[in-house]
């Protein structure tokens, strides 16, 4: 059994080794290559392998149980504000998920403002699917899922994958998912000072580089405000501790008020995608088995 550590510990690492480091003054690059090494912290499972493939020219890195070529798969659309982070930075989390549900998760390295503000990041995350469909791969088998700004981008995908027709996947998993890009919810303000990760004049920032002139209630970038009627079941976690809880829960909302099945789970005292720190966590564990339960429970 792993070493684990304790939420004190990990949130102070949090607080003072990555959000003062995220946004203003730091230039996009310095952001990008400090989050990678940031990230090294969060270890891959053991039990889990990858592989760099290609989905449709889309590069991407794909988390497998070790030895393994399950049948339920899952795209996965990490997190990083749509400006930074990619596969590389989010091996922990995606390897775990592999493990815990029994899948195989691709994590496609999807285009980053500002150099390709919207839409080339949904694009991208739509001829994604279109290829795991291409190959095979059942729809009643598939999920999509995403953390912070690739929660969004998750769900602008699902969204569109309805609105093409396409046959749609079985299940969405949001973690803290950011889903309104105007950055004015009520959580920003009272939970700012308690949140260990995310300053809202970072979002702010790269919510314009990836909008570039678009109104930032567009529902395509922000997918809190678009028709969410016949959507696939929907589970949301997120923590208490975060600007971004609104995002989640008026997502809830208006997902029930739709005719969704959405499942909210609510973390108490835990901040913004602290299941990236599953197996050195005993919380962020659980969370993560609660999201394997989920997806077998609707995987046919």
């Amino acid at each position: 059994m792993p070493k684990r550590i304790s939420p004190a510990v990990l949130r102070t690492a949090t607080r003072y080794g990555l959000k003062p480091f995220l946004g203003p003054p730091w230039p996009i690059a310095f952001q990008r290559a400090w989050l990678r090494l940031v990230a090294k912290v969060n270890s891959p499972s053991p039990h889990a392998e990858m592989e760099r493939i290609s989905m449709g020219g889309v590069r991407a890195l794909v988390a497998r149980p070790r030895g393994e070529r399950p049948t339920q798969a899952m795209l996965y659309m990490h997190g990083g504000a749509y400006c930074i982070g990619g596969p590389s930075t989010h091996k922990g989390l995606v390897t775990h998920l592999a493990v815990a549900a029994g899948a195989s998760v691709y994590v496609p390295d999807y285009r980053l403002a500002p150099e390709h503000p919207h839409p080339a990041a949904l694009e991208d995350g739509l001829n994604a699917y279109r290829w795991m469909l291409d190959h095979q791969l059942s729809p009643r088998r598939i999920s999509i899922a995403g953390d912070s700004a690739g929660g969004g981008l998750a769900l602008a995908t699902a969204l569109a994958i309805r609105d093409e027709a396409l046959p749609q996947p079985a299940a969405v998993v949001l973690i803290s998912p950011w889903t309104d890009m105007s950055c004015n919810s009520a959580s920003r303000a009272a939970n700012a000072k308690i949140d260990p990760m995310i300053r809202t004049s970072w979002s702010k920032r790269c919510a314009a580089l990836y909008l570039d002139g678009r109104p930032p209630d567009d529902p395509a970038c922000s997918p809190l405000f678009a028709d969410h009627k016949g959507l696939p079941p929907m589970l949301i976690q997120v923590g208490t501790d975060e600007v971004l809880i609104d995002d989640s829960t008026a997502l809830a909302n208006r997902c029930q008020a739709a005719g969704v099945d959405v499942t909210l789970q609510v973390f108490d005292d835990m901040w913004h995608v602290f299941q990236s720190s599953v197996g050195a966590m005993r919380e962020a564990d659980e969370a993560v088995a609660k999201i394997a339960n989920f997806l077998r429970s609707r995987w046919s």
